[in-house]
């Protein structure tokens, strides 16, 4: 009778369940391990779920699949080679990142893999699809007769705000590739409402008639971009308050940063063994998973290695390939548990790329860090984590044995960096609810309403959006009525220069 219970509750369970898709199309694996966290969830819970990314789950539970792009890793290796030049100037870097996501998507959609599921014709009810420049890559829920759901990995961005229609008023919402805090001065909100401006007119001209063509070369009888787009009915968007400036959003983005990460990452026995015999703790130095430490300049190399073995502390480094010497307080390891790394208490400082994952899980755990931005979303990132004390940031060209040393001994040795880390890791962790939790029920939400409609406000042309036609309609009462008054005046006024020359 018991086995008979449990096979109908499972029965009923996968009766009930939804068939969801993965879009996590970017060769980055940090990108990819947030998509797998939530689509693995939601196969827990009797969802079935496939995961279309370059990187495809070595033991993935029952009723998850994977569509592998393969070789899409490799072209952004190569791509990435631009950005490890310390000479590399900013505007090159977002050219080059422009230029990187430009290729992927007609890449990602010519991908052998991806042809064949499509071929099979298949049909689910939701499909999850990492936001970043890709608005093509909608022809794939739309393919499947999907709803779409976004999923912003970087938290609030311009592209997710127009098509959600969030506020972002220029005065204190910083562009993502500026620097500024939420407290702007005069010359910061000209140059910030000038960059947005101008951010807009090259989507409007130049970004958008690509995706539009993309779509069409892909999936020729797809409904138009701007219909696809009007269908995306929730933004699921990877931030918090703490991890990014306050602003405003409507009902239908949600904000659920941290939610991969109230789930332990045991350490293994080598690395805990590690811990255990540092003396004074350790350093933990990883770049990301788009970034490789070995293609740093040899000098800047240099630098890092004197620093490092002149340090008291012990390094954990996230390295691919063979150090040019090996100071003794230094071990390295192509890949590293992160989050159990971040979580232990002998974890002094974490010398990071500034990637928004990586700061989010940093300020989760409570770990100051020393930041060192390349590319992308990344200065933004840093810049806003060391105004607010949870950082000191780095930049590449500036990398050498003294200034590392420096650093590593400032944050390790000024308490105000860890109290005011801390500080944040609580509130973070003060939710009302589990960030996992409130992903799932909207992304069931979606499924059981068969989208979001009633959450979203009704698209309308900008000049309405910014009231030009309201305060057009005003001025033209004001300037009727006040010229209807200096008529009234000056009439009265000939009547009486009138009545005195007579009199």
């Amino acid at each position: 009778m018991l086995l008979h219970s449990i096979l109908l509750i499972f029965a009923a369970t996968a009766a009930s369940g939804a068939r969801i898709l993965g879009v996590f199309a970017f060769p980055s694996h940090s990108h990819a391990i947030l998509g797998s966290a939530l689509l693995r969830e939601l196969a827990s819970r009797g969802h079935e779920v496939t995961m279309i990314s370059p990187f495809p789950l070595k033991n993935p539970p029952p009723n998850y699949n994977d569509v592998h792009l393969d070789g899409l890793v490799e072209m952004r290796n190569e791509r990435l080679k631009e950005f490890m030049s310390p000479n590399c100037s900013s505007f090159s870097k977002i050219g080059y990142t422009y230029e990187l996501l430009r290729i992927l998507n007609d890449d990602v959609l010519e991908n052998k893999n991806l042809q064949d599921f499509l071929a099979t014709k298949p049909k689910f009810d939701v499909a999850i699809q990492m936001w970043a420049l890709n608005e093509a890559l909608l022809g794939i829920s739309n393919a499947v007769n999907a709803t779409s759901i976004a999923f912003s990995v970087i938290g609030g961005s311009a592209m997710l705000n127009y098509v959600f229609g969030n506020p972002s008023p220029y005065a204190y919402v910083p562009h993502f590739t500026t620097t500024f805090k939420d407290s702007m001065l005069f010359w910061q909100r000209v140059v910030n409402t000038l960059v947005a401006l101008l951010g807009d007119v090259i989507s409007y001209i130049l970004l958008m008639p690509y995706q539009k063509s993309i779509l069409q070369k892909h999936f020729p009888v797809a409904p138009p971009l701007e219909e696809l787009l009007d269908n995306v009915d929730l933004a699921l968007v990877n931030s918090h308050f703490i991890t990014e400036m306050p602003r405003p959003y409507l009902p239908n983005s949600i904000q659920i940063g941290g939610f991969h990460l109230h789930e332990k990452q045991h350490l293994p026995e080598d690395l805990q063994t590690y811990f255990n015999e540092s003396k004074h703790g350790v350093f933990y130095f990883s770049l990301g998973t788009n970034i490789k430490s070995e293609e740093l300049n040899p000098s800047t190399m240099e630098g890092i290695l004197r620093a490092f073995s002149k340090s008291k502390y012990d390094v954990l480094w996230k390295f691919d390939g063979k150090l040019l010497y090996n100071p003794k307080n230094v071990k390295t390891a192509k890949w590293l548990p992160q989050k159990g790394i971040l979580a232990h208490p002998k974890t002094v400082a974490f010398i990071t790329h500034g990637g928004f994952g990586s700061i989010t899980e940093a300020i989760f755990h409570g770990v100051p860090m020393i930041a060192i931005p390349f590319f992308g979303d990344q200065q933004k990132n840093v810049a806003e984590t060391a105004q607010r004390g949870f950082a000191i940031q780095l930049q590449l060209k500036d990398i050498s044995e003294e200034t590392l040393s420096t650093t590593m001994e400032e944050i390790s040795g000024n308490s105000v960096y860890r109290d005011r880390i801390r500080s944040a890791s609580d509130i973070f962790k003060n939710q009302p609810m589990n960030p996992m939790e409130k992903a799932v029920f909207w992304v069931e939400h979606i499924v059981k309403h068969k989208g979001a409609k009633h959450m979203k406000i009704k698209k309308m042309p900008w000049y309405q959006y910014m009231l030009l036609d309201v305060f057009a309609f005003i001025l033209t009462i004001l300037s009727v009525f006040f010229l209807f008054i200096y008529l009234v005046i000056k009439l009265i006024s000939s009547l009486i220069k009138r009545k005195v020359k007579i009199q």
